[in-house]
């Protein structure tokens, strides 16, 4: 089916979804990995099929969520990709009887660059095969589910694309009960991400019941004017006589159909613990209604993985990352050092700025893997929407391709050509552009700038893209060079008064003058009282950033600084770690061993300071990308001390593994990082380990606490199984239990003695307790 023909049909009628696959296999006694059962037992899949159209679905999913060969390689079934595939699409077919068949892709598992090891095109490359192979196969659409990375998100939607413009492609984020994916980002970002991309439907499915999943739906909704898709849980699972059970029951589940349609569905379905029955509840509901159209809120806003920068807010993009007349950073750039690139950035956002316009010099001497490396470095460990000052259009393509969010593109000219050429690239990889309030000679006049602003919007509209997408650099010239800054600001005045977002360049103002400090926040300051929405400066300049401030101030707004420190007496220690800054961390540990013991040092100072920035990222002041980064820093200042302990002063020990029969472990080897960075000897088993290897490490070992993970919700009882041969044979140890199918009742039932619901909690559980009990 043409995607044009499904989008028809979903302007007219709410369609119904299917329900869960891997769990409902389990309960028919089928416990391994869909993709495995296509294989072995494809008249199971044929009848689950059947049984869900029987109750009402309009959809269903092919069982090739987990069909990628990444995912496909942690069981061994990689070689089988294709026959997979083929398959299922194949079984899905046989078993349709009319109703409509989307190929089910899911994520790797693994953590993007920098806080894992997959790359943007380690990514796109593995979707693009996938997606081949069900694509040739036959689908009616492809959904793209349960994705937790933004950018992961976004290669997806990219390879699928590169293959046809005519599959309808859905694109889902999974969030957590405090409304973030796994690496930090919330609905609204997410919305206004993947508003830009040739995504036909977003939504949301998996970790969550109804009633949680409506408010975040909601705010999908509030910003988004794509098609909509909700697929919620059917609640936390629990555990009942050795069985796990989902406590939301179908007309509980479809209670909450209303609000969805409300909320603007065009697709509801459920997820992990439904069954047929769940489907036929909801078909019920839904019936025969058509969707509810209504606009959404337009936003003037660019994004990293973790944090947004409204230009309703005046936002303070940093200017420092530029080598120009900056010898020492071109070198940096040309050799690939990443870390004095950081530094940098690091200070920008520290002194104030929201975002990062980021430009590399001379770029014909700059590598540009470092480029896209270093953008999404910052993006991700310091949570900074970044301004892409990019001059080549083959690099700013590769860099903004690669992009985790909605990055800011600095900038286009109102020429007809080039800026039909940014047009096309932010249409086709996302993002706003700054347009040049001029178009082929230096505007002298607020009239000239006026005419390159309206010619742009016509163009822009042309190419179906909105207003929100574009911010107007109203064109500062030197008042050195006899320009009048008067015309400048008339330009910023005639944007905000219609409605639109101004930026400008503000050192421009002052070259090759003295006292440049003071000029440029005097014009700043004149600037924000004619409507100025974002400035280009550095932060590092009080005299500018006080002026600021006053000036938002006294016109009724205020400034927005959103700084990462730590509190108390670990302070200077905590900004370190958070800063990334190796050399630093690692000197000033140096000057605290000349006054302390060892232990003293882990004890009084590293361990505290880590307990302070897991409360930060408890209280979501970081995520988990700079969780990860402090993790990463923090280990090394923790080695560095330990390499001095003696023998009887080692570590304590901590052993963790996922489960038998489960290959996840995304979320182990967060918690082991984490552990590793607050000093502790962490013993990784990996995946898929059995209880008898994971009895034989504690005993070997003599860890304080056992770690187990489970993912998924049919390996969850291999946590209980583990715990009762532990009993049997006679160890007694603390265990603690994680993963995307627990919740604290479940993990009580399942006998452990604590849950982590994230990375810190096994810090604190640790706490809790003392060696050897």
């Amino acid at each position: 089916m043409k995607r044009e023909e499904l989008k028809k049909i979903l302007n007219e009628r709410v369609l119904v979804l299917d329900g869960a696959y891997g769990t409902e296999l389990a309960k028919r006694g089928y416990p391994d990995v869909p993709e495995k059962v296509v294989l072995e037992n494809p008249q199971a899949i044929k009848k689950l099929h059947e049984d869900y159209i029987r109750a009402g679905a309009n959809a269903i999913l092919t069982s090739t969520f987990g069909a990628n060969d990444v995912k496909l390689s942690k069981f061994g079934l990689e070689s089988q990709q294709e026959k997979i595939v083929n398959s299922a699409v194949e079984i899905a077919k046989s078993a349709s009887n009319g109703s409509l068949i989307f190929g089910d892709i899911g994520p790797t598992g693994e953590l993007p660059y920098p806080i894992g090891e997959m790359k943007f095109d380690d990514y796109f490359n593995t979707f693009k095969k996938v997606a081949s192979l069900i694509l040739k196969a036959g689908v009616d659409a492809i959904i793209l589910e349960t994705f937790t990375d933004i950018m992961e998100l976004k290669a997806a939607v990219l390879a699928v694309r590169e293959l046809s413009k005519e599959i309808f492609l859905i694109a889902h984020l999974t969030f957590d009960e405090n409304a973030r994916s796994l690496t930090g980002t919330d609905p609204t970002n997410f919305a206004l991400t993947f508003n830009d991309l040739d995504v036909d439907a977003i939504g949301v499915n998996c970790s969550l019941g109804p009633q949680e999943i409506l408010p975040i739906f909601e705010e999908i909704s509030k910003y988004s004017d794509k098609m909509l898709v909700v697929e919620p849980d059917a609640g936390a699972p629990i555990l009942k006589n050795g069985k796990t059970h989902y406590p939301v029951g179908p007309q509980d589940f479809a209670f909450y159909v209303d609000s969805f349609w409300e909320a603007k569905a065009n697709i509801i379905g459920s997820c992990c613990g439904s069954d047929p029955t769940y489907t036929a509840a909801i078909s019920k509901r839904v019936g025969k209604r058509s969707p509810i159209k209504e606009k959404a809120k337009k936003v003037f806003a660019f994004t990293s993985p973790t944090d947004i920068a409204d230009l309703d807010d005046f936002v303070v993009i940093g200017e420092r990352i530029n080598p120009a007349g900056r010898k020492k950073l071109q070198q940096h750039m040309k050799d690939k050092n990443m870390d004095a690139v950081m530094k940098v950035a690091t200070g920008q956002k520290e002194a104030g700025a929201k975002a990062l316009d980021v430009n590399f010099g001379l770029e014909q001497f700059v590598d540009v893997g470092f480029m896209s490396d270093t953008v999404n470095s910052i993006a991700y460990k310091l949570g900074t929407p970044i301004s892409l000052d990019i001059q080549s259009f083959e690099a700013l393509e590769y860099v903004l391709k690669r992009y985790p969010g909605r990055a800011l593109v600095n900038s286009s000219r109102a020429d007809e050509e080039e800026l039909t050429k940014k047009l096309e690239l932010i249409k086709s990889y996302g993002g706003m552009l700054v347009v040049l309030s001029m178009e082929e000679g230096v505007p002298t006049s607020f009239e000239d700038r006026k005419r390159a602003i309206e010619k742009a919007l016509k163009m822009a509209e042309s190419f179906g893209i909105s207003k929100e997408r574009l911010v107007f650099d109203s064109i500062i010239l030197a008042v050195g060079a006899g320009a009048s800054p008067k015309e400048t600001l008339k330009a910023i005045e005639y944007l905000n008064e219609s409605g639109l977002k101004s930026v400008v360049g503000l050192s421009n103002i002052s070259f090759g003058m003295p006292n440049r400090s003071y000029l440029n926040a005097a014009f700043l300051a004149m600037a924000v009282s004619s409507g100025l929405s974002s400035a280009i400066m550095n932060p590092k300049d009080q005299n500018v950033m006080q002026m600021l401030e006053a000036s938002l101030i006294l016109n009724g707004k205020s400034l927005e600084l959103k700084v990462q420190k730590g509190e108390g007496d670990t302070n200077q220690l905590v900004d370190l770690i958070l800063s990334g800054e190796e050399k630093k961390l690692l000197d000033y540990v140096d000057e605290l061993l000349k006054a302390e013991e060892p232990l003293n040092v882990i004890e009084n100072h590293l361990k505290p300071a880590m307990d302070v920035i897991g409360d930060m990222y408890d209280k979501s002041k970081i995520f988990l990308p700079q969780l990860i980064l402090a993790a990463q820093t923090a280990q090394k200042a923790f080695e560095k001390v330990q390499s001095l302990f003696e023998k009887k002063e080692s570590s304590e020990k901590f052993v963790i593994a996922t489960v038998k029969g489960d290959v996840h472990d995304i979320g182990k080897n967060i918690v082991a990082t984490i552990l590793r960075s607050a000093g502790y000897d962490v013993v990784d088993l990996g995946r898929n380990v059995a209880p008898e290897k994971i009895i034989d490490a504690i005993k070997s070992e003599k860890p304080v606490m056992l770690g187990l993970s489970a993912m998924m919700t049919t390996t969850a009882p291999k946590i209980q199984e583990t715990i009762e041969k532990m009993k049997e044979e006679g160890i007694s140890l603390p265990v603690i239990v994680g993963g995307a199918s627990l919740n604290e009742e479940l993990a009580k039932d399942l006998g452990a003695d604590f849950y982590a619901q994230n990375a810190t909690d096994a810090v604190k559980a640790l706490k809790n307790i003392k060696k050897g009990s």
